[in-house]
Protein backbone atom coordinates (compact mmCIF):
# COMPACT_ATOMS: atom_id res chain seq x y z
CA UNK A 1 0.00 0.00 0.00
CA UNK A 2 2.56 2.69 0.99
CA UNK A 3 4.74 2.14 -1.89
CA UNK A 4 1.89 2.05 -4.68
CA UNK A 5 0.92 5.36 -2.62
CA UNK A 6 4.44 6.78 -3.27
CA UNK A 7 5.01 5.46 -6.80
CA UNK A 8 1.78 6.61 -7.91
CA UNK A 9 2.66 10.06 -6.40
CA UNK A 10 5.99 10.24 -7.73
CA UNK A 11 4.60 9.52 -11.59
CA UNK A 12 3.11 13.00 -11.60
CA UNK A 13 4.19 15.27 -14.03
CA UNK A 14 7.79 16.33 -12.23
CA UNK A 15 6.92 20.09 -14.28
CA UNK A 16 3.20 20.92 -13.36
CA UNK A 17 2.48 23.59 -11.36
CA UNK A 18 -0.82 22.27 -9.12
CA UNK A 19 -2.41 23.13 -5.62
CA UNK A 20 -1.88 21.34 -2.70
CA UNK A 21 -4.05 21.07 0.34
CA UNK A 22 -2.16 20.76 3.92
CA UNK A 23 -3.83 19.80 7.25
CA UNK A 24 -2.79 18.31 10.51
CA UNK A 25 -4.26 17.44 13.60
CA UNK A 26 -7.95 19.04 12.53
CA UNK A 27 -5.98 22.46 11.58
CA UNK A 28 -7.51 25.02 9.25
CA UNK A 29 -6.43 23.64 5.51
CA UNK A 30 -3.76 25.95 3.93
CA UNK A 31 -3.31 26.14 -0.06
CA UNK A 32 0.27 25.85 -1.32
CA UNK A 33 1.59 26.79 -5.12
CA UNK A 34 4.02 24.75 -5.31
CA UNK A 35 6.34 24.16 -9.01
CA UNK A 36 7.71 20.81 -8.51
CA UNK A 37 10.66 20.45 -10.46
CA UNK A 38 12.78 17.18 -11.08
CA UNK A 39 16.15 17.33 -10.11
CA UNK A 40 16.13 20.85 -8.49
CA UNK A 41 19.47 21.63 -6.85
CA UNK A 42 19.17 22.61 -3.15
CA UNK A 43 21.14 25.71 -2.93
CA UNK A 44 21.12 28.83 -1.30
CA UNK A 45 19.26 30.60 -4.20
CA UNK A 46 16.41 28.39 -3.77
CA UNK A 47 13.24 30.17 -4.33
CA UNK A 48 11.28 31.23 -1.38
CA UNK A 49 7.96 30.30 -3.37
CA UNK A 50 9.70 26.95 -3.02
CA UNK A 51 10.17 25.79 0.66
CA UNK A 52 12.18 22.87 1.07
CA UNK A 53 9.95 20.28 3.02
CA UNK A 54 11.79 19.06 5.95
CA UNK A 55 11.03 15.59 8.07
CA UNK A 56 12.64 15.73 11.47
CA UNK A 57 12.05 12.79 13.95
CA UNK A 58 12.18 12.89 17.80
CA UNK A 59 10.70 16.13 18.06
CA UNK A 60 8.89 15.69 21.88
CA UNK A 61 11.96 17.90 23.40
CA UNK A 62 15.75 18.13 23.11
CA UNK A 63 17.46 18.41 19.90
CA UNK A 64 14.80 17.33 17.60
CA UNK A 65 12.42 20.15 19.26
CA UNK A 66 14.98 22.85 18.53
CA UNK A 67 15.77 21.88 15.36
CA UNK A 68 11.62 21.81 14.20
CA UNK A 69 10.87 25.08 15.73
CA UNK A 70 14.32 26.67 14.22
CA UNK A 71 13.59 25.55 10.62
CA UNK A 72 10.00 26.39 11.21
CA UNK A 73 10.53 29.75 11.92
CA UNK A 74 13.03 30.76 9.41
CA UNK A 75 12.71 34.47 8.38
CA UNK A 76 13.10 33.88 4.50
CA UNK A 77 10.22 30.82 5.51
CA UNK A 78 12.67 28.68 3.46
CA UNK A 79 10.91 25.22 4.87
CA UNK A 80 7.80 23.37 5.87
CA UNK A 81 8.81 21.05 8.43
CA UNK A 82 7.20 18.11 9.80
CA UNK A 83 8.25 17.56 13.04
CA UNK A 84 7.16 13.72 15.02
CA UNK A 85 5.85 13.17 18.16
CA UNK A 86 4.94 10.38 20.36
CA UNK A 87 1.84 11.09 21.69
CA UNK A 88 -0.86 13.40 20.30
CA UNK A 89 -1.05 16.78 19.83
CA UNK A 90 -3.08 17.78 23.50
CA UNK A 91 -1.04 15.24 25.16
CA UNK A 92 2.67 16.96 23.50
CA UNK A 93 2.54 20.05 25.24
CA UNK A 94 5.86 21.17 25.05
CA UNK A 95 6.09 20.76 21.09
CA UNK A 96 2.39 22.71 21.38
CA UNK A 97 3.48 25.69 23.17
CA UNK A 98 7.29 26.44 21.82
CA UNK A 99 5.85 25.93 18.36
CA UNK A 100 3.68 28.89 18.69
CA UNK A 101 2.33 30.40 15.62
CA UNK A 102 4.52 28.16 13.25
CA UNK A 103 2.29 25.53 14.46
CA UNK A 104 0.03 24.06 11.50
CA UNK A 105 1.59 27.48 9.34
CA UNK A 106 5.12 26.10 8.71
CA UNK A 107 5.58 23.78 11.34
CA UNK A 108 3.07 20.00 11.73
CA UNK A 109 3.25 17.46 13.66
CA UNK A 110 3.45 14.06 13.18
CA UNK A 111 2.58 11.35 15.17
CA UNK A 112 5.38 8.64 14.46
CA UNK A 113 7.42 6.45 16.37
CA UNK A 114 10.34 5.13 14.59
CA UNK A 115 10.48 1.45 15.96
CA UNK A 116 7.31 0.86 14.00
CA UNK A 117 7.70 0.26 10.13
CA UNK A 118 3.88 1.11 9.66
CA UNK A 119 4.11 4.46 11.18
CA UNK A 120 6.95 5.56 9.21
CA UNK A 121 5.47 4.12 6.15
CA UNK A 122 2.28 5.91 7.25
CA UNK A 123 3.96 9.54 7.80
CA UNK A 124 6.03 9.67 4.69
CA UNK A 125 2.82 8.93 2.78
CA UNK A 126 1.43 11.35 4.03
CA UNK A 127 4.06 14.00 3.50
CA UNK A 128 4.09 13.03 -0.14
CA UNK A 129 0.13 13.37 0.22
CA UNK A 130 0.30 16.64 1.13
CA UNK A 131 3.58 18.28 -0.29
CA UNK A 132 4.65 15.89 -3.44
CA UNK A 133 8.05 16.11 -2.30
CA UNK A 134 10.64 15.46 0.92
CA UNK A 135 13.98 17.54 0.85
CA UNK A 136 15.24 16.64 3.96
CA UNK A 137 15.50 14.62 6.40
CA UNK A 138 16.70 14.64 10.18
CA UNK A 139 16.77 11.80 11.67
CA UNK A 140 17.26 12.53 15.56
CA UNK A 141 15.22 10.38 17.66
CA UNK A 142 17.68 8.40 19.81
CA UNK A 143 18.04 7.52 24.01
CA UNK A 144 21.11 6.81 25.65
CA UNK A 145 22.76 3.85 28.04
CA UNK A 146 25.35 4.05 30.46
CA UNK A 147 26.49 0.54 32.66
CA UNK A 148 28.75 -1.83 32.46
CA UNK A 149 28.63 -3.38 29.14
CA UNK A 150 27.66 -7.07 31.27
CA UNK A 151 24.80 -5.81 32.98
CA UNK A 152 22.76 -4.36 30.75
CA UNK A 153 20.05 -5.84 29.35
CA UNK A 154 19.58 -8.02 26.22
CA UNK A 155 16.31 -5.98 26.07
CA UNK A 156 17.38 -2.98 26.75
CA UNK A 157 20.18 -3.32 24.26
CA UNK A 158 18.08 -4.36 21.40
CA UNK A 159 15.37 -1.11 22.14
CA UNK A 160 18.18 0.91 21.96
CA UNK A 161 19.07 -0.56 18.61
CA UNK A 162 15.29 -0.50 17.56
CA UNK A 163 15.43 2.94 18.20
CA UNK A 164 19.06 4.64 17.63
CA UNK A 165 19.89 2.45 14.55
CA UNK A 166 16.90 0.82 13.21
CA UNK A 167 14.40 4.12 13.65
CA UNK A 168 17.09 5.69 10.74
CA UNK A 169 17.01 3.07 8.81
CA UNK A 170 13.53 2.74 8.17
CA UNK A 171 13.49 6.89 7.81
CA UNK A 172 16.50 6.78 5.19
CA UNK A 173 14.92 3.32 3.66
CA UNK A 174 11.53 5.14 2.92
CA UNK A 175 12.78 8.51 2.19
CA UNK A 176 15.76 7.38 -0.39
CA UNK A 177 13.64 6.05 -3.19
CA UNK A 178 11.49 9.74 -3.50
CA UNK A 179 15.00 11.55 -3.24
CA UNK A 180 16.71 9.51 -5.72
CA UNK A 181 13.66 9.93 -7.83
CA UNK A 182 13.55 13.82 -7.39
CA UNK A 183 17.33 13.11 -7.64
CA UNK A 184 17.50 15.74 -4.86
CA UNK A 185 17.59 15.71 -1.00
CA UNK A 186 19.65 15.75 1.88
CA UNK A 187 19.75 13.49 4.86
CA UNK A 188 21.09 14.51 8.32
CA UNK A 189 21.98 12.13 10.33
CA UNK A 190 22.49 13.27 14.34
CA UNK A 191 25.75 10.96 15.52
CA UNK A 192 27.99 11.94 18.40
CA UNK A 193 31.35 12.25 20.02
CA UNK A 194 30.92 8.94 21.14
CA UNK A 195 31.27 8.01 17.21
CA UNK A 196 34.78 9.74 17.48
CA UNK A 197 35.96 7.94 20.52
CA UNK A 198 34.04 5.04 22.25
CA UNK A 199 33.46 6.95 26.09
CA UNK A 200 34.19 4.23 28.74
CA UNK A 201 30.60 2.73 30.06
CA UNK A 202 28.78 4.62 27.14
CA UNK A 203 29.29 1.49 24.87
CA UNK A 204 25.95 0.44 23.94
CA UNK A 205 24.88 3.77 22.90
CA UNK A 206 28.47 3.83 20.88
CA UNK A 207 28.20 1.50 18.90
CA UNK A 208 24.44 2.45 17.08
CA UNK A 209 26.14 5.62 16.93
CA UNK A 210 29.49 4.23 14.89
CA UNK A 211 27.04 1.70 12.64
CA UNK A 212 25.27 5.23 11.66
CA UNK A 213 28.58 6.81 11.12
CA UNK A 214 29.54 3.49 8.40
CA UNK A 215 25.61 3.42 6.85
CA UNK A 216 25.91 7.72 6.33
CA UNK A 217 29.14 7.00 4.80
CA UNK A 218 27.95 4.62 2.32
CA UNK A 219 24.85 6.41 1.64
CA UNK A 220 26.74 9.85 0.88
CA UNK A 221 29.02 8.03 -1.73
CA UNK A 222 26.10 6.78 -3.54
CA UNK A 223 24.46 10.02 -3.39
CA UNK A 224 26.70 11.63 -4.70
CA UNK A 225 25.45 10.37 -8.09
CA UNK A 226 21.82 11.40 -7.41
CA UNK A 227 22.42 14.90 -5.90
CA UNK A 228 21.79 13.31 -2.52
CA UNK A 229 24.17 14.98 0.28
CA UNK A 230 24.28 13.36 3.95
CA UNK A 231 25.79 14.89 6.94
CA UNK A 232 26.52 13.79 10.35
CA UNK A 233 26.18 15.93 13.24
CA UNK A 234 28.66 15.08 15.93
CA UNK A 235 28.34 16.90 19.32
CA UNK A 236 29.64 16.60 22.93
CA UNK A 237 28.08 17.30 25.69
CA UNK A 238 24.19 18.50 25.03
CA UNK A 239 22.28 19.97 27.52
CA UNK A 240 18.71 17.84 26.67
CA UNK A 241 16.06 15.67 28.38
CA UNK A 242 18.30 12.55 27.17
CA UNK A 243 19.65 12.17 30.00
CA UNK A 244 16.04 12.26 32.47
CA UNK A 245 14.80 9.58 29.89
CA UNK A 246 18.03 7.17 30.56
CA UNK A 247 17.58 7.51 34.07
CA UNK A 248 13.92 7.14 34.20
CA UNK A 249 14.25 3.58 32.37
CA UNK A 250 16.89 2.61 34.01
CA UNK A 251 19.79 3.04 31.28
CA UNK A 252 22.00 4.91 33.43
CA UNK A 253 22.25 7.08 36.42
CA UNK A 254 23.67 10.69 37.28
CA UNK A 255 28.13 10.73 37.07
CA UNK A 256 28.84 7.37 38.19
CA UNK A 257 25.53 6.17 39.49
CA UNK A 258 23.97 3.21 37.15
CA UNK A 259 27.52 1.77 36.69
CA UNK A 260 29.39 1.79 40.41
CA UNK A 261 26.44 0.90 42.34
CA UNK A 262 25.62 -2.11 40.33
CA UNK A 263 26.08 -4.92 42.72
CA UNK A 264 27.80 -7.31 39.79
CA UNK A 265 30.16 -4.91 39.14
CA UNK A 266 33.91 -5.32 38.97
CA UNK A 267 35.87 -3.25 41.51
CA UNK A 268 37.83 -1.81 38.74
CA UNK A 269 34.83 -1.09 36.78
CA UNK A 270 33.55 1.14 39.85
CA UNK A 271 36.77 3.08 40.29
CA UNK A 272 36.99 4.13 36.83
CA UNK A 273 33.34 4.83 36.61
CA UNK A 274 34.33 7.77 38.80
CA UNK A 275 35.66 9.43 35.54
CA UNK A 276 31.58 9.88 34.98
CA UNK A 277 31.96 12.35 38.11
CA UNK A 278 34.31 14.90 36.83
CA UNK A 279 33.06 14.86 33.17
CA UNK A 280 33.89 18.13 32.01
CA UNK A 281 38.04 17.46 33.76
CA UNK A 282 37.98 14.23 31.77
CA UNK A 283 35.88 15.61 28.43
CA UNK A 284 37.25 19.66 28.11
CA UNK A 285 34.15 20.00 26.24
CA UNK A 286 31.62 21.90 27.95
CA UNK A 287 27.89 21.26 27.14
CA UNK A 288 26.19 23.05 24.68
CA UNK A 289 22.16 23.75 24.18
CA UNK A 290 19.86 21.86 22.30
CA UNK A 291 19.61 25.09 20.27
CA UNK A 292 23.39 25.68 19.49
CA UNK A 293 23.31 21.96 17.92
CA UNK A 294 19.89 23.25 16.07
CA UNK A 295 21.78 25.82 14.02
CA UNK A 296 24.66 23.64 13.28
CA UNK A 297 21.58 21.62 11.63
CA UNK A 298 20.54 24.37 9.94
CA UNK A 299 23.94 24.95 8.06
CA UNK A 300 24.05 21.04 7.04
CA UNK A 301 20.78 21.90 5.49
CA UNK A 302 21.46 25.07 3.43
CA UNK A 303 25.25 24.97 2.83
CA UNK A 304 25.72 24.82 -0.99
CA UNK A 305 27.88 21.74 -0.61
CA UNK A 306 27.55 20.39 2.68
CA UNK A 307 30.36 18.38 5.18
CA UNK A 308 30.08 15.17 5.72
CA UNK A 309 30.91 15.83 8.93
CA UNK A 310 30.20 18.71 11.66
CA UNK A 311 31.44 19.02 14.93
CA UNK A 312 29.65 22.02 16.87
CA UNK A 313 32.55 21.72 19.52
CA UNK A 314 36.38 23.12 19.12
CA UNK A 315 36.93 19.95 21.34
CA UNK A 316 35.19 17.89 19.85
CA UNK A 317 37.13 18.63 16.32
CA UNK A 318 40.30 18.44 18.05
CA UNK A 319 39.28 14.95 19.15
CA UNK A 320 38.25 14.22 15.47
CA UNK A 321 41.37 15.19 14.08
CA UNK A 322 43.58 13.17 16.45
CA UNK A 323 41.32 10.70 16.07
CA UNK A 324 41.75 10.43 11.79
CA UNK A 325 45.42 10.68 11.58
CA UNK A 326 46.69 7.43 12.75
CA UNK A 327 44.98 4.43 10.54
CA UNK A 328 46.36 2.17 12.88
CA UNK A 329 43.74 3.42 15.85
CA UNK A 330 46.48 2.37 18.16
CA UNK A 331 47.20 6.02 19.49
CA UNK A 332 44.05 6.98 19.95
CA UNK A 333 42.96 3.97 22.41
CA UNK A 334 46.40 4.69 24.28
CA UNK A 335 45.47 8.42 24.32
CA UNK A 336 42.00 7.44 25.68
CA UNK A 337 43.06 4.91 28.43
CA UNK A 338 45.64 7.73 29.54
CA UNK A 339 43.24 10.28 29.73
CA UNK A 340 40.88 7.80 31.63
CA UNK A 341 43.69 6.39 34.20
CA UNK A 342 43.98 9.37 36.43
CA UNK A 343 40.06 9.19 37.55
CA UNK A 344 41.34 5.58 38.60
CA UNK A 345 42.93 7.17 41.18
CA UNK A 346 40.17 9.67 42.10
CA UNK A 347 38.01 6.36 43.46
CA UNK A 348 39.80 6.68 46.63
CA UNK A 349 38.48 10.58 47.15
CA UNK A 350 35.14 8.71 47.49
Amino acid sequence: MFRSTVQALLARSPRSTWKLTLSACGSTNIGILCNRKRGFAMSANRSSQQPRVVVVTGCSSGIGLATANLLAKDREKRFIVYGSILGSLDEEQTFRETAGNALNDTLFPVRLDVTKDEDVEAAVAMVMEQQGRIDILVNNAGICTKKALETISMSDILRLYDINLFGYLRMMRAVLPIMKKQESGRIINMSSRNAIEGAPYMNIYTSSKFAIEGLSEETAVIGRFFNIWVSLIQPGGVISPIGDTMIANDLGGVGSKGISDHPDVHEIDRKLSMYRDHDLEWSKCPSMTAEDVAHVVLRAATDVKPHFRYQPQEAVAALAERRYRDPTGDEFIDYSADRLRPFYGKAGDK
